[in-house]
């Protein structure tokens, strides 16, 4: 008799044990299960040095006054150059670019060709944006473009400079970058 009364104690305690591993296999599934959403759901947002306006990202939705401030941004670093801080003043911007190879390669061929002609023509430009056109795919700022050309005021003109984009993660790509 106290052999069996033994016998069931130990299958009552072994019940016990597989419930206690199953629940603790669980809670590891689960833990891995957020620990992966965590991981891949991470938001990396990269901003302009100076930010004036209060900003929101939400998912792949960003907030206007962040697109505005970053097309601003950009904008300036591209356009409001002179022959000697022409190559710094694109390389700031390069962490806003697209991580597509044939379009980064796009990208930078043609800030190199602007970048070249710059220095080539020894002019400096100062761009005043006046306003901001936000699509769905496109940050167009638009402004005056004054410049330079050695110590000779070479007059100003009327430009735009479009940004296409695309948000992924959180995060503000741009894709495509036309100055007209």
């Amino acid at each position: 008799m106290k052999f069996l009364s033994y016998l069931e104690k130990l299958e009552k305690e072994n019940r016990l044990l597989y419930l206690f591993v199953a629940g603790l296999l669980l809670v590891n599934v689960l833990e891995g299960i957020l620990l992966y959403k965590a991981s891949v759901s991470r938001t990396v947002i990269v901003m302009p040095p100076k930010m004036e306006k209060e900003f929101w990202v939400s998912g792949d939705t960003l907030s206007r006054a962040y697109l505005e401030q970053v097309a601003i941004f950009l904008a300036d670093r591209i356009l409001s150059v002179s022959p000697e801080n022409v190559d710094k003043s694109l390389d700031m911007i390069g962490v806003f670019f697209t991580t597509d190879p044939e379009r980064l390669k796009a990208i930078r061929e043609s800030l190199k060709e602007y970048a070249v002609v710059i220095k080539r023509e020894n002019y400096s430009q100062m761009f005043y944006p006046l306003s901001v056109v936000i699509t769905e795919k496109n940050l167009t700022v638009e402004g005056v473009l004054r410049k330079v050309v050695g110590t000779t005021y070479a007059g100003q003109e009327r430009r735009s400079i479009t940004f296409s984009y695309e948000v992924r993660n959180g995060r503000l790509f741009i894709t495509e970058v036309k100055l007209s």
